[in-house]
């Protein structure tokens, strides 16, 4: 299954606490990945969009823009 929101994608690297099938370390990495920006990935679980929704808010780290400053979505 995949972690909650309250977990967090870190459940990706790191147990946590109330994760009883935890079987992870589930990425190659010790630490969840930041987006191109150096910004935290914006996680929901369950998402509106699907199971999970994953998103960054671009350069301006604000929702919506263009260019460099565009949403990155998982849905789209």
């Amino acid at each position: 299954k995949y972690p909650t929101t309250e977990q967090g994608i870190a459940a990706l690297v790191e147990k946590p606490a109330d994760g009883k099938r935890w079987n992870g370390p589930y990425l190659r990495k010790t630490k969840v990945p930041k987006d191109p920006w150096g910004q935290d990935y914006r996680y929901i679980s369950p998402g509106k969009h699907g199971k999970f929704d994953l998103s960054s808010y671009g350069a301006d780290e604000t929702e919506g823009g263009e260019g460099e400053d565009q949403d990155i979505n998982s849905w789209e």
